[in-house]
């Protein structure tokens, strides 16, 4: 008899019960094959230690002992299992189940899950629909825009790189800090301290267009992913460079992986991003006597915070010489000067353009920088109904920090370009001026700033991000997984967790109908199943039980969870009264038993 024939209301002995959640789970992990090698034999093998002990040995994957605690501990704890408690509980938990595992995978198999990212589906998700969510707040915008200037940063009296945060019309509305001394990451081991450092160190060159999209990336994540209970996610170097479309080494024809150059230039990108500090406007100045200060002394009493913590990380090592090749993977979670603008009632959250991301930060660096500013407009004046509104070009060309190498031609030609190239990637539906420019003028002295920089422009979104922008977007951000059983199962140690042989007899019953099977033939596929007997409780039967399983009336008890003297006292016939409590005790040990 096959598995598929295994009745779905079956009461699951140890050996059973293995077999069935190998059997409803393998289908998580197909892209997984050497895992589900591993499980098919700790499922269908039986040791003769888990013959006497009827629970998880050592010689088994600490993934697969740790999906038998999670059934057993902690989604039905003291009930009988059935298969189709199994199926319906993966079909519920079927992203916990990913998540929990995860960590032992990343034990087994160091060399294999050293590539794989947690966030895989999250991803595909984002390259499905060719956009991410992001915050559309302006302070938002301006502190992901000056991850991206590193030219503005100047040395300062407090001995750090300075920069203020301005906005569109001159404000300065905060300050950031560069401070790589102070990302200091703990408990690394002094090979993965030294790589860390290495990346701090390039902290400077480093910010340019692809931090800034790094910066969306870490914050997307960060509001659909899981997190761990300090907060942190996971971000790996595959997330970016998979968004990026980035093309894979091959060899005699073959896909092998990212090289590692794009990796590290991935990671010291996150790198630089934790060792920038920020100050946000009037909140946060602490002001002393504001009347004799001069306006430049009120920075002095700034607080500053850290935009992005780095918890731990995972580093891939060589096969052959187990030296570090490089850092994969970070722990990371944005700070709470980021945070408000992520979650809670007050955020506002617009789509991203997948297109920006995948733009060059070398080439297409003005292309990037308006699709960002634009998606961000886009979603103010969906909300304001005003997508006719124009933009002007000089706001434009402010947005765009075209370099200063440019004569006024080759800006023309180059704003020009910029927009029909979003216009032909689909990012803007359309753009057009809201006159006709005068040629006549154009190259005139000045003509730039007195003509040109004036003019209107009309520029469309499609209308998908129209669409999207309408919604309430991320209102119910919580991913599905749930942290209450990620907790409990993470926290409880395998000693604990295992020490119990499942079926012990204390348990309660489950009610539903069951069905006793002879399990020493299910591997053999021949597998005959008849109607459970009604049991009663009697003084008879229960000796007549603990009789055949040659055990003491002192264990009995024991596994009752009654006292032996109780036990004692009813097998003689001399209880005075009837305990219903602890009838129910002993008629669920019997019912057990019978089945085992």
């Amino acid at each position: 008899m096959n598995y598929e024939e295994m009745p779905d209301r079956l009461i699951l002995n140890y050996r059973y019960l293995k077999i069935v959640m190998f059997e409803e789970t393998k289908h998580l992990f197909e892209d997984r094959p050497y895992v589900i090698e591993q499980w098919h034999k700790d499922a269908y093998d039986m040791t003769n230690e888990e013959t006497t002990s009827q629970v998880p040995c050592e010689a088994m994957c600490s993934s697969f002992r740790a999906l038998f605690s999670l059934f057993t501990q902690s989604l039905f704890f003291g009930e009988h299992i059935t298969k189709l408690m199994i199926r319906e509980a993966v079909e519920r938990y079927k992203d916990t189940i990913k998540i929990l595992l995860t960590g032992h995978f990343q034990q087994e198999f160091p060399n294999v899950e050293i590539k794989r990212s947690l966030n895989e589906e999250k991803i595909k998700e984002v390259i499905d629909r060719d956009y991410i969510y992001s915050s559309m707040d302006m302070d938002f915008h301006l502190m992901r825009d000056i991850v991206t200037k590193k030219k503005e940063y100047k040395p300062s009296d407090t001995g750090y790189l300075t920069t203020e945060i301005i906005d569109n019309k001159g404000k300065v509305r905060g300050m950031a800090e560069l401070r790589p001394n102070d990302a200091n990451i703990p408990q690394l081991a002094a090979d993965q301290q030294e790589m860390w450092l290495e990346l701090i160190e390039s902290t400077l060159s480093s910010l340019d267009e692809m931090t800034a999209d790094l910066f969306d990336l870490i914050t997307y994540l960060w509001m659909v992913s899981p997190r761990d209970n300090e907060g942190y996610i996971e971000f790996h170097s595959n997330d970016a460079l998979r968004l990026r479309n980035l093309k894979k080494r091959t060899s005699k024809g073959r896909e092998l992986d990212f090289r590692e150059e794009d990796r590290f230039n991935i990671m010291k990108r996150v790198a630089a991003l934790s060792s920038i500090w920020v100050s946000l406007g009037e909140q946060k100045i602490k002001v002393i006597n504001a009347e004799e200060m001069e306006d430049n002394e009120l920075y002095k009493f700034i607080d500053f915070q850290r935009m992005f913590e780095i918890g731990k990380i995972r580093v891939a090592y060589d096969k052959k010489s187990n030296e570090a090749k490089g850092i994969y993977a970070v722990q990371v979670k944005p700070t709470s000067i980021l945070t408000p603008y992520l979650e809670g009632p007050n955020r506002s959250i617009g789509i991203l353009d997948l297109k920006i991301f995948q733009y060059s930060h070398y080439t297409q660096r003005e292309q990037k920088r308006l699709g960002r500013y634009l998606n961000l407009q886009w979603k103010i004046r969906t909300m304001r109904r005003s997508l006719q509104q124009p933009f002007k070009v000089a706001t434009l060309l402010k947005v765009m920090d075209i370099s200063s190498r440019y004569n006024g031609v080759q800006v023309r030609d180059k704003f020009e370009n910029v927009l029909d190239e979003l216009q032909k990637d689909d990012v803007i539906k359309s753009w057009k001026y809201t006159e006709e420019i005068d040629e006549e003028i154009i190259g005139k002295k000045g003509w730039v700033t007195s003509y040109w920089s004036k003019i209107n422009v009309l520029i469309l979104p499609n209308d998908s991000v129209v669409k999207e922008n309408q919604k309430n977007l991320l209102s119910s951000s919580a991913v599905s997984y749930d942290e209450k059983i990620i907790a409990q199962a993470t926290t409880m140690n395998d000693g604990y967790s295992l020490s119990i042989p499942y079926n012990s007899p204390w348990k309660t019953v489950q009610k539903e109908t069951a069905v006793t099977v002879d399990y020493s033939n299910l591997v053999k596929g021949n597998v005959s199943f008849t109607k459970t007997q009604e049991i009663i409780l009697s003084p008879e039967t229960m000796k007549n039980m603990i009789d055949s399983l040659n055990v003491s009336i002192r264990q009995t008890a024991s596994e009752i969870g009654i006292a032996h003297t109780t036990l004692s006292r009813y097998l003689r016939g001399e209880n005075k009264r009837q305990n219903k409590n602890n009838d129910e005790k002993m008629l669920n040990w019997l019912k057990e038993k019978s089945i085992m």
